[in-house]
């Protein structure tokens, strides 16, 4: 896990291994205040780890009228504290419009990000980020057959090269797989049609997470007896739900 640019097994002609500033993130006009404090004390390391072009790669791009798969970029952030895993990631795909894949680095803790971009119709040149996606982070240290599973299958070797995009999509594919794992128990190769699917159960069970987190809000502050017993019912009927959602995984 010490170098990200082995686990993936990049190709040797798509390899940089270069540092990027922080000052050539914060010139980017996009950034608020807020997110360059982030940028400033919480981000320790970014670094440039590959690029992915037809001509280094011998992938072809995927290219139309809404979407641009030109090249694809993969970069590693140091940073701090998991809780800036949302800011960290906003401010990496606002900054940079192409394809970028972010391997996140939290002192023993790994996790990768992608985010699907459109082309800005008013804009050409600028992207509009419609969805991030990003894997929940596992331990380095440990070795359970999950995490195994899927750092194996983080091999770039292995990945559909039909097209740039299909390349990139490989990354969300594992990313979907690994979450599916961790509520099933065991890492599974799916094919596109299944993934799409686990997909979509998967933002169910997040919406019913967190409108369970809500209601154990509400009961911690309810004083009303009635009130809180229809909560815990509440409550109980989404964890029902949640259950049923995790056993339609594939």
């Amino acid at each position: 896990m010490n170098n990200l640019i082995q686990l993936l097994n990049i190709d040797e002609r798509c390899v940089i291994d270069k540092r990027i500033t922080k000052v050539a993130i914060s010139n980017n006009s996009s950034l608020n205040a807020t997110e360059k404090k982030v940028l400033k004390e919480i981000i320790t390391d970014i670094r440039w780890l590959a690029s992915y072009k037809p001509f280094n790669s011998a992938i072809p791009e995927f290219i139309t009228k809404l979407e641009s798969y030109d090249e694809v970029q993969i970069i590693s952030i140091g940073f701090m504290d998991t809780k800036y895993t949302k800011q960290v990631v906003n401010i990496l795909q606002k900054s940079m419009p192409y394809p970028l894949v972010l391997l996140l680095e939290v002192e023993n803790e790994f996790a990768i990000s992608i985010a699907k971009k459109s082309i800005n119709q008013t804009d050409k040149l600028k992207r509009t980020i419609d969805e991030i996606i990003t894997s929940s982070y596992l331990d380095k240290t440990s070795n359970n057959e999950i995490n195994s599973s899927f750092l194996r299958h983080l091999d770039t070797k292995t990945f559909n090269t039909l097209h740039l995009k299909s390349f990139y999509e490989n990354f969300a594919k594992l990313i979907h797989q690994y979450e599916t794992s961790l509520l099933t128990g065991k890492f599974n190769i799916k094919d596109k049609k299944e993934v799409t699917k686990d997909a979509s159960i998967l933002k169910n069970i997040e919406e019913i997470e967190k409108e369970m987190i809500s209601i154990k809000s509400q009961i911690k502050k309810e004083t009303v007896f009635s009130d809180k017993v229809n909560l815990n019912i509440k409550l109980k009927a989404n964890e029902t739900k949640r259950q049923n959602l995790i056993n339609k995984l594939s």
